[in-house]
């Protein structure tokens, strides 16, 4: 199988803008699974660009876990 990784960059990070602020549950690469709150802001720099961060944060039992996006299998509403 041929997977482009840009796309799927992508598609993970249209995904955490989805479901920011909700509870979701995230399939690492490395087969851990995290269920908690996740939070991934997008900011505008001084030229108006949107910036998407390559990581994003799961809140789990009050410990915030940061996640690289490329490092990340699966995000669904949890």
């Amino acid at each position: 199988m041929n997977v482009n990784v840009h796309d799927y960059v992508q598609a993970i990070k249209s995904r955490a803008l989805e479901l920011n602020g909700t509870t979701v549950v995230v399939e690492l690469s490395g087969g851990k699974t995290l269920t908690g709150t996740l939070a991934y802001a997008v900011t505008t720099d001084v030229g108006g660009y949107t910036k998407h961060p390559d990581v994003l944060t799961v809140t789990v039992a009050s410990k915030a876990q940061t996640i690289r996006i490329d490092r990340i299998d699966a995000i669904g509403q949890g």
